[in-house]
């Protein structure tokens, strides 16, 4: 464990600064970490756009499997996008209860529709599991499953590692592109209804090719809920 000298020396080194407000100390400063929230998102199909509902639309469910998706906020949002990129790409897990109270702040818009969930995240490859060190689709599953009341299980594991989508220009982004690299786990027995959580969700190709094999293997409805939108 990191004794408390040697964070404060990481601190001196490389001091944090507010992504709202740039005041030296912390990721978000404690008056911003009170005050701060995003306006809520127009509610729209996460595929095409359409305005008006988080249900994929008509057009969209021809071709893929995700049946809505709720988000917290745009990815678009600088101090959002900021938070998530020291909590991904730097290790900084600080960030974790900045958007564990942003998201009981949030919970009220944030519900899903009133169906009985079974929650479960994203699953990352061994490989950049043992590399990062945590699993953050994970994590959010754990706080959906908190915050809505609903129980977190692990049903599909990830059998091939791909390029991070988040990093991977959207022109070169693919619905149905990953379909193959994750697969549902022997004799697991799928819920009806699952709430699938990611940290960020940009073209939806990751989180589709999750809800393809968990609608194959028997589920009627996964809805989807993330951090972030791009």
């Amino acid at each position: 464990m990191e004794s408390r000298l040697g964070r404060l020396a990481i601190e001196a080194l490389f001091p944090r600064f507010c992504a709202s407000c740039k005041r030296e100390g912390s990721l978000l400063c404690e008056a911003c970490e009170h005050q701060w929230m995003p306006a809520p998102p127009l509610a729209s199909c996460a595929f095409c756009g359409e305005p008006g509902s988080d249900r994929t639309c008509a057009d969209c469910r021809e071709h893929v499997y995700i049946d809505g998706l709720t988000f917290f906020s745009p990815y678009g949002n600088p101090v959002v996008r900021e938070l998530i990129g020291h909590w991904k790409y730097q290790g900084d897990r600080s960030v974790e209860s900045i958007f564990q109270g942003c998201l009981r702040r949030a919970a009220l818009r944030l519900s899903p529709p009133v169906l009985p969930f079974y929650v479960t995240g994203v699953p990352l490859h061994e490989k950049r599991l043992r590399s990062r060190g945590f699993d953050q689709a994970d994590l959010v599953a754990a706080w959906a499953g908190e915050l809505f009341g609903i129980p977190h299980e692990t049903y599909v594991r990830r059998v091939h590692s791909t390029s991070p989508q988040a990093r991977t220009s959207h022109d070169l982004r693919r619905v149905g592109e990953m379909d193959g690299a994750f697969c549902v786990y022997p004799d697991v027995q799928v819920p009806d209804h699952i709430l699938l959580c990611d940290d960020v969700f940009t073209s939806g190709t990751t989180m589709d090719a999750v809800a393809r094999v968990l609608k194959e293997a028997g589920a009627k409805t996964v809805w989807g809920f993330v951090i972030a939108k791009g």
